[in-house]
């Protein structure tokens, strides 16, 4: 009896790591990331309502994910280079999903933040828009303090290109050449 609490405290004191956390690595799967409290925001007509999302479900077309918190300071990280996209491609060439860390948010902005992303939704009905309550992202991605990641992934899943933090300019264009670059797979 001794000796199980002995191994019972010693594993308290073990660092806590998810298995299954990993920052998304250059030519592997992306890591599924599986948002089952509110999900993806839908419209139908004038119908908005949350659905449970699945990373696994981007599959088929070669995607750019964002993911960020759900404030001020992170809502414009990758913001440049989305209006990038946008100059760069045809509508529906690529597919673009936002990922908020509802976590992140202040106290009390929920309703804010929701009532944005329906704006952006009606705005931008082919683009995937996703809250993720519980900030499930930062861990299942690995993105460290700051929460936030720009990822690139081709039609099989597979992703070509990762970064935490907001891109250079010369960074902008080369993530636009190897996008471009994918599309042709």
């Amino acid at each position: 009896m001794a000796l199980s609490r002995l191994i019972f405290v010693l594993a308290l004191t073990l660092p806590y790591t998810p298995a299954m956390a990993a920052p998304p690595q250059v030519d592997a799967p992306l890591p599924t990331l599986n948002i089952s409290e509110r999900g993806e925001l839908t419209l139908s007509e004038d119908d908005f309502k949350f659905v449970p999302w699945n990373s696994d479900d981007l599959v088929g077309k070669v995607n750019v994910i964002q993911y960020f918190g759900a404030n001020m300071g992170d809502r414009d990280t990758f913001q440049p280079f989305t209006d990038l996209l946008q100059a760069s491609f045809a509508a529906g060439t690529i597919h673009v999903a936002t990922v908020l860390n509802l976590d992140a948010a202040m106290w009390g902005t929920t309703g804010f933040v929701v009532s944005e992303l329906k704006k952006n939704k009606q705005a931008h009905p082919e683009a995937t828009m996703v809250l993720d309550d519980n900030g499930s992202g930062v861990d299942t991605w690995d993105l460290g303090d700051a929460g936030t990641g720009l990822l690139v992934t081709n039609n099989k899943g597979i992703v070509k290109f990762f970064t935490p933090k907001a891109l250079s300019k010369a960074e902008m264009a080369a993530t636009v050449e190897l996008i471009r670059a994918n599309l042709d797979d």
